[in-house]
């Protein structure tokens, strides 16, 4: 018998190749699928608990990692004789360094849970299969695809849980309820004379309260505090992350780092200097970055040259600590900061919620409202194509005058209605920050888990009864016992009723005390009108917390009641306080439960922190921020 042809050979060979691949390929997915089902810790785990997210766990989402330890080197024994000799000759200059070292150092690493080099790396490691499995023609391969992009969605929905987690649980103290103005009384402006300028004032608020009430904010002039300072810088250099990259690199133009690139830009600006069209090539690219964010699909060049940039930032982040630690330790900063820090502090914050709402802007959180930010930058863009560059110029320079004139002496005067005066805000209005993000999207997690919750129960139902009838339903839902209602509880210490529990239901947050010592107290949703992450000295005893609670970390939650739900009377006097001790996790839990369970709108305040006479000196109230 002739031997059969070559080609017949090659062909029978690669076809004897391919179910080899393919079943090693199969063999590697059925390894990888019993890994999965047994591994508790899996992403793909059902989760039934409603902590097992971490938005609602903002513990989980400060996650410690261990780093192994390298042997020393002769040069770390040479430098650690010469730190115990230093120590030993100067013992409070060391002090006084190590804490100025310490403290710089968690400066500049405090970054975010997202962004940390694991989290990095799973979502680098999720595009590069997707992009490996899309490389590939095979019908293996295509379950292969759709496994990729299940895992690349998991991953992203544990990067946006962790985004939740962290700023609700690291920047998020305390949150108001909006209500809607109350309908100004002529009796509450007349003193010697009728203030007329505050009625109508109150007046334009009331019938502008369904779109304005929210940016009124509840002023009362905190006293500064390094702590809050020290949140807020570390939100300023976490959020600025990309304005750093753009300003890097148009410090590159301006320098000539690169003169092919500055002259790249420079004939782009003398053409649009000579047809008049500077402002509105920057209308112009305001709009094409935005919309190429919404329809441009994120690479895997593109995240990992971000992740390589954050990395580069990090360095830079480092120094700015150092440097504010450097400053800070001289003595002359001090009596500076008493006189210049309530501004410094309210305006650093103003500027970093600005940042963030520009970062909201840019990725369509609020799609309606991105809309309406770009209609009003179109409008600016067909203003300066068609009118006159004289009469843009002047409207320029009108609303400049309006802003030096009016609005920024009202907002200097009366600090609760800045943000309602700001230009900026009126360009991005409604475009929340990352707290009243982080809100929305706790809440929308509540509901989303309500839908499917309810799903499961009717197919349940469906199942056992062989039927389902929409009458009994409602029927159910109406008569529903109230022990049947979801609650979870927390164990917590009251100062008047002793040990007991922390309720919080779908219907309002309660306090049971234990056995006979207190009773039961319930508060609907309805008369929630704030919630404080507070920080009281009696928290900070371990022994307090060991006798009472049974744990050493123990810190304060406190819940404000008004009596009066309508909202009309604004008297002190008309709010309950209901103040408790809880373990550091299981007040987190609350305090998010509670914001996602309670279907309010929320506003996030400032903390007003007592003036403690005990953090006079810098260097201790830096170590007690950090």
């Amino acid at each position: 018998m002739p031997p059969p042809p070559v080609d017949d050979t090659a062909e029978a060979e690669h076809h004897v190749g391919n179910i080899v691949d393919d079943a090693i390929h199969l063999k590697n997915r059925v390894k990888t699928k019993t890994k999965a089902l047994f591994h508790k810790a899996d992403v793909d785990a059902p989760r039934d608990d409603i902590f097992e997210d971490p938005a609602f766990d903002p513990d989980s989402a400060h996650e410690k990692f261990t780093h192994e330890t390298s042997k020393p080197s002769r040069q770390d024994i040479v430098s650690g004789l010469k730190d115990f000799k230093y120590v030993v000759a100067h013992p409070r200059r060391a002090l006084r360094t190590n804490v100025t070292r310490s403290t710089a150092a968690k400066i500049g690493s405090a970054r975010h849970p997202v962004q940390k080099m694991n989290r990095d790396e799973a979502l680098l490691n999720a595009h590069q299969q997707l992009a490996e499995a899309a490389s590939n023609g095979t019908s293996i391969c295509d379950e292969d695809i759709v496994d990729a992009c299940d895992r690349l969605r998991q991953v992203e929905a544990q990067r946006e849980s962790l985004q939740t987690a962290w700023v609700l649980g690291r920047h998020v103290n305390r949150v108001k309820v909006v209500r809607p103005i109350p309908r100004p009384q002529n009796q509450d402006f007349q003193t010697n004379r009728f203030e007329w300028e505050r009625y109508l004032g109150r007046w334009a608020l009331y019938h502008t309260r369904a779109f304005t009430s929210h940016y009124v904010d509840h002023f009362n002039s905190p006293r500064f505090d390094l702590e809050d300072l020290a949140r807020i810088i570390e939100r300023l250099a976490i959020t600025s992350a990309p304005f750093q990259s753009f300003v890097v690199q148009l410090r590159q133009v301006y320098t000539w780092e690169y003169p092919r690139t500055t002259l790249k830009w420079l004939l782009y600006f003398a053409v649009l200097w000579y047809t008049d069209h500077v402002v509105g090539a920057f209308y112009l690219w305001i709009i094409y970055r935005t919309v190429r964010s919404k329809f441009q699909p994120t690479s895997v060049e593109r995240v990992r040259a971000s992740v390589a940039r954050a990395v580069d930032r990090e360095t830079k982040v480092q120094a700015w600590g150092e440097l504010i630690q450097r400053h800070g330790n001289q003595d002359w900063i001090e009596p500076l900061l008493d006189q210049l820090g309530p501004t410094i502090q309210l305006q650093l914050g103003d500027l970093t919620d600005l940042m963030e709402v520009l970062i909201n802007f840019h990725r369509h959180e609020r799609p309606r409202k991105t809309m309406a930010s770009l209609f009003f930058f179109t409008c600016c863009l067909i203003i300066t194509l068609f009118a006159d560059m004289a009469f843009c110029v002047k409207l320029v320079w009108f609303i400049i005058g309006c802003g030096f004139f009016f609005t920024y002496p009202i907002a200097t005067r009366y600090p609760e209605y800045r943000l309602l005066l700001s230009q900026w805000r009126w360009m991005f209005w409604d475009i929340p920050t990352h707290a009243e993000l982080a809100i929305m999207q706790l809440q929308e997690k509540a509901v989303i888990r309500d839908a499917d919750l309810k799903d499961f129960e009717y197919e349940e139902r469906k199942s056992e009864n062989g039927h389902h009838d929409p009458d009994d339903a409602g029927r159910d839902d109406k008569t529903a016992p109230a022990d049947r209602e979801e609650s979870h509880w927390f164990k917590a210490h009251h100062d008047l009723y002793g040990l007991g529990k922390l309720v919080i239901s779908r219907s309002g947050i309660g306090f049971e005390g234990s056995r006979d010592k207190g009773p039961t107290l319930f508060y609907p949703f309805s008369r929630v009108d704030e919630i404080l992450k507070v920080d009281l000295k009696s928290s900070e005893s371990t022994f307090h917390n060991l006798r009472i609670l049974g744990t050493r970390a123990a810190e304060h939650i406190r819940f404000m009641f008004i009596n009066n739900p309508t909202g009309d009377d604004d008297d002190d006097d008309a709010v309950t306080a209901l103040t408790l001790l809880l373990h550091p996790a299981d007040r987190e839990r609350s305090f998010n439960l509670a914001l996602a369970w309670s279907g309010l709108k929320w506003q996030s305040l400032q903390i007003e922190r007592p003036n403690k006479k005990d953090r006079d000196h810098l260097d201790q109230a830096i170590k007690k921020a950090f």
